[in-house]
């Protein structure tokens, strides 16, 4: 069946009875998956083999695939794990980070742990994610770190000495994602860079007219994510690479708007569609310089009031074609 949302839904099986205080915690995983036949196996055997200490529930969000990624993951046999597929029509991350949210996450998880399609985990990631929660209990987030990447040292320095959660492995505490379905908190359609957007909210405790607080994230140095490298001597990660700087670009503006928007008026304020957003703040929206990202920013801010201009005349409903 097809709910409103768009979204056909494998139930989960029910959550275990309650047994003795020494049984595993429940840990529910939301793979984000688009076209990803070729690499989820492998994404899920490294899922599975996380199994360990922990009763693991692994959904994945078939988001939008026009490939055989969902028979692929009706296909596979995990050995210390369920796992559930959730076939979501209308692909977008940010819709598929709201339906697992409000519509399939577990109440009974002690963590929730996110990840993307393509991301191989490293043993003893769930573990990690449970140690940090129980060693830092003020947290409600957890990052995830890089092990792979020719900018590791980096990379690994920011999301550590930040406390940033990045979209490829991160966790969320059981009350964090109960408080994000009591206060009706959804992401907007369309957003790039759900992450940041989350982290930000955890930071701010789901209101970001209040204070910040950093230690509301937390890291686990043992939970890890490795992603297929880019070579120059490839033209198809040409092609992707080019594609991720401009969606990085987008993901800049789209930020700008909307931090400012939630700063000002409050969750309550969290646009529907990314082109609810566009409406509100786009027309305000400058060129400054950005070093070899300007030409970037240039084509995303005319992007983005192509968008403006064209929504004039699209339904809500019919909005998901301009992100494709």
């Amino acid at each position: 069946m097809i709910a409103s949302n768009g979204c056909r839904d494998i139930p989960a099986a029910s959550p275990p009875p309650e047994g003795p205080c020494m049984s595993p915690p429940l840990v529910s995983v939301a793979v984000f998956a688009y076209n990803e036949e070729e690499g989820i196996t492998a994404a899920l055997e490294r899922l599975d083999a996380c199994g360990t200490g922990a009763e693991l529930r692994i959904h994945v969000l078939i988001n939008g695939c026009t490939d055989q990624t969902e028979a692929v993951v009706r296909a596979f046999q995990p050995r210390q794990s369920t796992v559930v597929p959730v076939v979501i029509v209308k692909g977008d991350k940010a819709n598929a980070w709201n339906h697992y949210v409000h519509e399939v996450a577990p109440e009974a998880a002690a963590i929730h742990v996110f990840t993307d399609g393509d991301m191989l985990i490293s043993p003893g990631s769930v573990t990690a994610f449970l140690d940090a929660f129980a060693a830092e209990p003020q947290a409600d987030g957890c990052a995830g770190l890089p092990v792979t990447g020719r900018s590791l040292a980096a990379f690994r320095a920011k999301l550590a000495s930040r406390r940033e959660m990045a979209g490829n492995l991160y966790a969320l505490r059981g009350r964090c994602v109960q408080e994000f379905r009591r206060r009706g908190v959804r992401l907007p359609f369309g957003i790039f860079g759900e992450d940041g957007l989350v982290t930000a909210l955890v930071k701010y405790g789901l209101d970001m007219r209040g204070r910040q607080d950093d230690r509301r994230v937390a890291v686990a140095e043992g939970a890890g994510f490795a992603f297929p490298p880019l070579s120059p001597w490839r033209p198809r990660d040409w092609r992707i690479y080019r594609n991720r700087k401009m969606r990085y670009a987008v993901r800049r503006q789209q930020a700008r708007m909307l931090y400012g928007l939630l700063k000002e008026r409050g969750t309550e304020a969290m646009p529907a569609h990314v082109v609810d957003l566009y409406r509100l703040r786009g027309p305000a929206l400058k060129l400054t310089w950005n070093g070899t990202d300007t030409p970037f920013d240039w084509v995303a801010i005319r992007r983005i009031r192509r968008d403006i201009a064209a929504d004039e005349s699209v339904k809500l409903e019919d909005r998901a074609h301009l992100y494709s």
